[in-house]
C-alpha cells in the first residue's frame, strides 16, 4: 500500500481531533489540489496561531500536523489546508489509533528547506517522487514555491535519513590563500536500478546528493540502466592552486604554490614572488571563513560582496609583503550552511591559524567563537554589529563599536562642538523621529552642564515661521531627530533660507550615520550648513588613499569595486592591514581608508571590542574632514 505524508496527517487529524470540531472546519471553502479536495483558510493580517486555532476550534498541534510550515512561523497571506473527510481512502485510517503512529511501516518523512532557485519538479525528482505526490504531501506549494519554506516528504524507509557526509568526506574544501584542497577526486561506476533516486543512491554510497550531482553533470533524470560516477573518498587531491583565485580574478601564473606539512599554502612571498621576500619571523596565519558560495553556478549578491572583501584582503597582504614575515591566508567556504561550518571546525587545518575572520551568521559565528576560545585562536567579528559574544568570550574581537558606546562617544563630541551655540532640537510631526537614544544622551549632557536648549516641532516642512522665536543674532546648532533623507530634505532648505535672510553669523547641523549615503542636493545642503555626522565608517572617495586602493583593485582584478556603502573591497583591505599588523606587532589600533580599529577590553567583558568612531565634518565649499575618536 502506498502512503503519503498527506494521508498520514489526514488520518491523525481526522481520527484524533476533528470529531468534535468538524462543523468549524466544514464552514471553510474547498479547493481542489491535484485531484483532491481540501478545506482552505487564508491567513489575514495580524492573525496568530492562537487566534486561528480558537476560530477553527482546533489545537496548535492539530494545525501544525495539517500544515507543517506553520511550525516555522505564520505569515500573512499563507493558505492553510485541511483534508476533506473521505478524500484519503485506501491511504489512511480514520481511527484514533492512526494518530499514535508517527510513520507507517516502510515510510519515513524527510524535511526539506526550499532554497532559492529550486522548483517543484527539481525537488520531486531529487527525492524520487512525482510533482503530483509532492503537492499532495505539501498542498501549500500549489500557491507557489518560496525560498525558506519547509516541506515534508515521504520516502521509503531505506531513504529515511537526510544525507550525511561520510567520515572521509566530512572535511570541507579548504583553500589556502588561492590554493584549493578538496576530496572525492576518484570515482567508480554505478548502474542505476529501477525506481532508484539521486537521494537513495547518494545515501547508499555515503555521499550527499550535491556530491553525486556534481560528479554527474548534465544528468537531471535517472533511468534504469544508466551508469553514474560515484565519488569515492581518497587522499586529498591537490588540484589547481587557483579555484578561488580565478573567482577573485587573480592570475594563476603569477603565483608559486608551496606546501607546509603537506598542506598547500600561498604566502605573501608566493603572491609576489618577484619581490624576493625572505622568509623570517613567525608566520602570520589567518583563516577567512565566509560564504563565498562557490557551489552556486551564479553567485548571489551577498556572495559577490564577500568575494570582493577577500580581494581587498589580498591587496593588504600584497602591500605588506616587504615586511619580511610570511603570511598564510587559508580560505574556507561556509556555503551559507551551519552544517558546513561544523565540517570546517572538524578540519584539523583550522587549528593551525592564529586568527579567524568569521561570517555574519549569528549561530555560525558563535560556533567559531567557541572553537577559538577552546583552541586559543582569535576570532574577528567584522559583520555582526549587535553581537555581544565578546562580553563572555576572550577569543572574540568585536570589530564594530557597540551602539551604546557609539552614542556615548558621539554625544560627548557633539556637545563639545556646541559650545557657545544654542542647541535646537528639530522634530517632524510625521517624520521618522528615530534618533531618540542619541538625543537623550545629548540632552543628558546639556542638562549636566546647565546648558539651555530649545525644541521645535515642524508640521510638513520647515519654514521661516517655525524659527521666528530664535533671535537672529544668535549662534545655533540644530539637531535633527531623523536619519531619513526625505525628512532631511524637508528641514535643511528651510534652515538655509532662514539663515541667509537673517544674515546669521554661525549655524551648524548635527546628523547621523545614514547621512553619509546622501548625494545630490541633500549633500550640497549638508556642506552649506557645516554638518557634523558620526559613523562607524567613512570613505572619502576623493582622498588620495581611497584612489590608490581603487586603482590597485582595478589593476589586479580588471573591474572596480561595487558602488555600495560600505565598500566591501576597502573593508577587506582595512581588515587585512589591521589583522596582519596585529598578528605581527600586537598593534591594537589602525586608522584605515574606510574603517578603523582601536581594540580594548571593556570593563566586565572578557574579549576585545573596537571603540573607534569617526566624526565627519561636511564643510562649506565641498570640503570634508574626518577625525577618529
Amino acid at each position: 500500500m502506498k502512503f503519503t505524508r498527506l494521508s498520514i496527517l489526514g488520518a491523525v487529524v481526522l481520527g484524533a481531533s476533528l470529531s468534535g470540531i468538524t462543523a468549524s472546519i466544514k464552514d471553510l471553502p474547498t479547493r481542489e489540489v491535484n485531484g483532491r479536495n481540501y478545506y482552505y483558510y487564508e491567513v489575514a493580517p495580524k492573525e496568530t496561531v492562537y487566534s486561528i486555532c480558537h476560530r477553527l476550534g482546533i489545537t496548535k498541534d492539530e494545525l501544525v500536523k495539517s500544515n507543517p510550515s506553520v511550525a516555522d512561523g505564520l505569515r500573512w497571506g499563507t493558505v492553510l489546508f485541511f483534508p476533506v473527510d473521505g478524500e484519503n481512502t485506501d491511504e489512511s485510517s480514520s481511527s484514533p489509533s492512526a494518530a499514535s503512529s508517527a510513520e507507517p511501516k516502510g515510510v519515513s518523512i524527510i524535511t526539506h528547506k526550499v532554497e532559492k532557485g529550486q522548483t517543484i519538479y527539481g525537488i520531486a525528482t531529487r527525492y524520487g517522487i512525482s510533482t503530483k505526490e509532492l503537492i499532495e504531501q505539501n498542498p501549500i506549494v500549489s500557491e507557489g514555491l518560496k525560498a525558506g519554506q519547509t516541506l515534508h516528504i515521504s520516502v521509503p524507509a531505506k531513504e529515511s535519513s537526510a544525507p550525511q557526509p561520510s567520515a572521509q568526506t566530512a572535511a570541507p574544501a579548504s583553500v589556502a590563500s588561492t590554493t584549493v584542497s578538496h576530496e572525492a577526486s576518484a570515482s567508480s561506476g554505478y548502474i542505476v536500478k529501477k525506481k532508484e533516486t539521486f537521494y537513495s543512491i547518494a545515501h547508499a554510497n555515503g555521499i550527499t546528493v550535491k556530491e553525486l550531482e556534481a560528479a554527474n553533470p548534465g544528468i537531471t533524470v535517472l533511468r534504469e540502466g544508466q551508469v553514474l560516477n560515484i565519488p569515492t573518498a581518497s587522499a586529498p587531491a591537490k588540484i589547481s592552486v587557483d579555484q578561488l583565485a580565478e573567482a577573485a580574478g587573480v592570475k594563476p601564473d603569477s603565483l608559486n604554490s608551496s606546501r607546509q606539512d603537506g598542506v598547500p599554502s600561498v604566502s605573501v612571498n608566493d603572491l609576489a614572488a618577484a619581490a624576493g621576500v625572505p622568509e623570517q619571523g613567525t608566520e602570520l596565519s589567518v583563516a577567512v571563513v565566509l560564504p563565498f558560495m562557490l557551489n552556486e553556478e551564479t553567485p548571489s549578491k551577498s556572495a559577490q560582496r564577500y568575494t570582493e572583501f577577500y580581494k581587498g584582503f589580498l591587496l593588504a597582504a600584497d602591500s605588506l609583503r616587504s615586511n619580511g614575515t610570511p603570511v598564510r591566508i587559508s580560505v574556507f567556504d561556509t556555503e551559507g550552511s551551519t552544517a558546513k561550518v561544523h565540517d570546517i571546525i572538524a578540519n584539523p587545518e583550522l587549528k593551525k591559524h592564529r586568527l579567524i575572520i568569521a561570517p555574519d551568521n549569528v549561530e555560525q559565528f558563535a560556533m567559531l567563537g567557541e572553537f577559538g576560545r577552546v583552541n586559543g585562536i582569535k576570532v574577528l567579528n567584522d559583520f555582526i554589529v549587535r553581537d555581544e559574544t565578546y562580553r563572555t568570550n576572550p577569543a572574540v574581537m568585536h570589530g564594530n563599536i557597540p551602539s551604546a558606546l557609539m552614542f556615548e562617544k558621539a554625544a560627548d563630541v557633539m556637545v563639545a562642538r556646541m559650545a557657545y551655540t544654542v542647541p535646537v532640537f528639530l522634530n517632524l510631526t510625521d517624520g521618522a523621529n528615530d534618533k531618540t537614544e542619541f538625543i537623550d544622551a545629548v540632552k543628558k549632557r546639556l542638562d549636566g552642564k546647565g546648558t539651555k536648549y530649545k525644541t521645535i516641532t515642524v508640521d510638513g516642512k520647515l519654514t521661516k515661521a517655525n524659527l521666528k522665536e530664535l533671535p537672529a543674532e544668535g549662534n545655533y546648532t540644530f539637531i535633527l531627530n531623523t536619519g531619513r533623507q526625505s525628512d532631511v530634505n524637508r528641514l535643511l532648505p528651510g534652515l538655509i533660507e532662514w539663515r541667509d535672510e537673517a544674515v546669521m553669523p554661525s549655524i551648524k547641523v548635527v546628523g547621523y550615520p545614514e547621512w553619509i549615503t546622501f548625494r545630490g542636493e541633500t549633500l550640497s545642503n549638508m556642506h552649506n550648513l557645516n554638518t557634523l555626522v558620526y559613523s562607524r565608517f567613512f570613505d572619502n572617495e576623493e582622498s588620495p588613499r581611497s584612489r590608490r586602493i581603487e586603482s590597485k583593485f582595478k589593476q589586479w582584478y580588471g573591474v572596480g569595486m561595487e558602488n555600495a556603502i560600505p565598500r566591501q573591497g576597502i573593508l577587506g583591505f582595512d581588515t587585512g592591514m589591521f589583522v596582519l599588523n596585529y598578528l605581527k606587532n600586537s598593534a591594537h589600533s589602525y586608522d584605515g581608508v574606510q574603517n578603523g580599529f582601536s581594540f580594548f577590553v571593556p570593563e566586565g567583558a572578557a574579549g576585545d571590542c573596537n571603540g573607534l568612531l569617526y566624526i565627519i565634518n561636511y564643510r562649506p565649499g565641498g570640503l570634508i574632514e574626518k577625525a577618529s575618536i
